[in-house]
């Protein structure tokens, strides 16, 4: 019933995966790996080379640092969702109701924030997990726009319709959030909260996934932004104000940061700028002026 399709650079990683996978899912599937190691390949040619070898009608890209800790069985939620759902698109467990034409990831403001992760982050050198879920509807699949890619469900049929962009993505970065926007178009995605993954990882936000980022927003600009749920425009202008605010922080944290980019931001922000947030910033443009200094 599910292809679980695994992008892998680490055997030992894709081993326990797919000994979590068979021990948990409760439901006909099979595991389909691509070893990395050699071919380097972006995820976007990966997940469509496995993609066309499955043979089940639902698929599932995740990354091979996940581990499933819902009770056996919980394959059956997803494929009895999707069977009682024809206009189901993309399901994750991180996504957000809303994605600003400011740069950004797949989040924004809290509030339009749909989550259900056991997140692992780097704290001090420890690898700490925490037990992030934001549902303030308390439903089982709440509607999203975009979604994380460290787990993705999708039809074959879906997939299909929409495969995931290898020229535009050649690398790691943004083809989770380009995926799910572009079925988003026609279809509706959903974050699913009765199931409970594991992730082992923090994203990466550096270049690489900064040039993505202005791929995917160069390429989507004239559809952003984009909500699955009606919106005003003042709600609208509080996403890209705190959209601003935060690309630009995170820039004016990162001591290797490129010029333009940090250029970029600020005109970003200039656009989007509250006194509120201008406050928020005081600390980290002194920060940044003392280490240019050095």
């Amino acid at each position: 019933m599910i292809s679980f399709i695994v992008c892998s650079v680490r055997a030992d990683q894709q081993a326990a995966l797919s000994e979590n996978l068979d021990a948990t899912v409760g439901v006909e599937h099979e595991v389909l790996v691509h070893d990395n190691r050699q071919a380097g390949w972006g995820l976007a040619r990966v997940y469509n080379h496995l993609a066309g070898r499955a043979r089940h009608p639902l698929l599932c890209f995740l990354h091979e640092d996940v581990r499933f800790r819902s009770a056996p069985g919980w394959g059956r939620e997803l494929t009895t969702f999707y069977a009682g759902h024809p206009e189901a698109g993309v399901v994750g467990f991180a996504g957000s109701q809303v994605k600003s034409r400011t740069e950004s990831g797949w989040g924004t403001l809290l509030k339009y924030n749909r989550v259900n992760l056991l997140q692992h982050d780097q704290h001090g050198g420890l690898n700490q997990g925490r037990l992030v879920q934001h549902n303030p509807d308390q439903q089982s699949f709440s509607r999203v726009v975009v979604l994380d890619g460290l787990c993705l469900f999708a039809s074959r049929e879906v997939w299909g319709s929409n495969r995931f962009d290898e020229a535009t993505y050649p690398g790691f970065h943004l083809y989770d959030l380009d995926f799910s926007t572009q079925v988003a178009q026609t279809r509706a995605n959903y974050v699913c909260h009765t199931v409970l993954p594991e992730h082992f990882s923090a994203g990466s936000f550096g270049e690489p996934w900064r040039v993505g980022s202005k791929a995917y927003h160069q390429k989507w600009k004239e559809r952003l932004p984009f909500a699955c749920l009606p919106r005003t425009p003042d709600q609208l202008k509080q996403c890209e104000s705190y959209n601003a605010y935060r690309t630009l922080r995170d820039l004016l944290r990162d001591p290797l940061v490129v010029q333009d980019r940090l250029a970029d931001a600020w005109a970003a922000y200039r656009a989007h700028a509250t006194t509120r947030y201008d406050t928020r910033l005081l600390p980290h443009r002194l920060r940044a002026a003392l280490l240019r200094k050095r």
